[in-house]
């Protein structure tokens, strides 16, 4: 790996301040938001554009140096940290709105765009662009390289489902298309670093309502989750939360939206389901349909937001759930796995018993139409002693979700925090692909298996 080389090459065509070496780097670029540790790269690349994209990796592969392509550096896997030196290749100054197609609903965006600004575009135009990971200042380069999707995704599917076509770079500088290379989407920047993406918009549903459905216990919670979807209410979110986190979360942000108690007894979990409709007498449609279920669910209550505050409220509640787990502990971890929904509460129970032995508080949310979950461990002691209990439970964890026919990829991606658990049918299929796109493995090595 000739990194002398290379940064002089590299210097030369880009120039001195869009190389950045030494004490330039600063140490956001040697993590991401998973909490293992921090690694230096050798040098960092400000890219502007595909073409300078294709001139770092032509430079970097000819002289056998590793480039792990970084965005906003919001992943929480480690994908985007460069744990074996080499370049980073960051692409956050590739942020532009390309343009706006109205014949076909597309709009054209660089991979540096930040999901936020992705979806206010998309409104400029009266349209809706609905994958809705929980990082809103993600890039959508990083949501297209790990396939991202969030609660949404029980009625509309992951991002892969609104590429409509885009720019890819390969190791060794090739510029492509991504309607002929789909495996690059969802390859966590080991196959190709996505350069440009065209996204397909939709209408936007003009009305809503959110429903809070509260239950005793967890399984009851998850088998109701089971019996909307079969009964056809077609929820555009069905969020599983389970009232530890409820209550911790509340707690934290000072706004208890959800309840947990009902009558004097505590609530185990609460459904989070919101409608939507072609206009306010369709979606009321929807919620009476969902009440006449109330006696087969075993719910305890249906409670309505109807109102733009009130369903303000509830949104920003539920999104604080994973901040005010870093907020409200001095130690926080977060699994995010993947399971059947119907193995859900299974899952929760199992973590909670697991993290119980280990001294940690166990707290859990989950899309249950999905099957998507996000499994928190707080404490208030000791760093190394968390640490230590964490590693202890991580594998026990894992193993229960594979052997529940789920996967540990979750939503974040395999990366280097997880790559020990990867299956090996994903390994393989990872190989074949690395083999035949990167045969030097210089893209984001270390990452999603030891083969990439």
């Amino acid at each position: 790996m000739d990194i002398k080389r290379t940064i002089t090459q590299l210097t030369d065509e880009l120039g001195e301040e869009r190389v950045l070496t030494r004490t330039a780097i600063g140490a956001d670029y040697c993590h991401d938001e998973y909490p293992g540790g921090s690694y230096a790269p050798d040098a960092v690349i400000e890219a502007r554009t595909t073409e300078e994209v294709s001139r770092v990796l032509k430079v970097c592969c000819e002289n056998g140096v590793f480039v792990t392509v970084r965005g906003a550096g919001t992943g929480q896997a480690g994908g985007s940290v460069a744990i074996n030196g080499g370049i980073v290749l960051s692409v956050k100054g590739m942020n532009g709105i390309l343009g706006f197609n109205a014949e076909d609903n597309t709009l054209s965006v660089q991979a540096g765009a930040l999901l936020q600004d992705v979806k206010s575009e998309a409104a400029a135009h009266g349209l809706y662009y609905p994958p809705d990971p929980g990082e809103k200042t993600a890039t959508i380069g990083g949501n297209a390289a790990t396939d991202a999707a969030g609660p949404c995704a029980v009625k509309y599917g992951s991002t892969a489902d609104y590429i409509v076509d885009g720019t890819a770079v390969l190791a060794d500088g090739s510029v492509i298309k991504l309607s002929g290379a789909k495996d690059i989407i969802g390859s966590e920047g080991t196959l190709g670093v996505i350069t440009e993406l065209t996204l397909r918009l939709i209408e936007k549903p003009k009305a809503d309502a959110i429903l809070l459905l509260p239950f005793m216990d967890t399984e009851t919670c998850v088998n109701a989750a089971g019996t909307i979807l079969k009964n056809g209410c077609e929820p555009a979110v069905l969020e599983y939360m389970d009232t530890d986190i409820i209550e911790f979360s509340g707690n934290v942000t000072g706004n208890p939206v959800f309840p947990v108690e009902l009558d004097g007894e505590r609530v185990a979990a609460t459904l989070m389901v919101v409608l939507e409709g072609e206009d306010d007498d369709n979606v009321m449609e929807k919620m009476e349909a969902l009440a006449e279920l109330a006696e087969e669910l075993e719910c305890l209550d249906i409670l309505v937001g109807d109102t733009p505050t009130m369903k303000k409220d509830m949104w920003a509640a539920h999104d604080a759930f994973h901040t005010s787990m870093e907020s409200g502990a001095k130690n926080a971890f977060e699994y995010n796995i993947t399971v059947p929904s119907e193995h859900i509460a299974e899952m929760v129970e199992y973590a909670k018993q697991l993290g119980k032995a280990k001294g940690l508080k166990v707290m859990a949310y989950a899309h249950a139409g999905s099957g998507g979950m996000h499994i928190h461990a707080v404490s208030d002691g000791d760093k190394t002693e968390f640490k230590t209990a964490v590693a202890e439970t991580e594998g026990e964890l894992y193993a229960k979700c594979v052997s529940l026919g789920g996967g540990v990829r979750g939503e974040y991606g395999f990366g280097y925090a997880k790559k020990a658990y990867t299956p090996a049918d994903v390994r393989a299929a990872f190989a074949a692909s690395k083999n035949a796109l990167d045969p030097k493995k210089i893209l984001n090595y270390g990452k999603v298996a030891e083969i990439c």
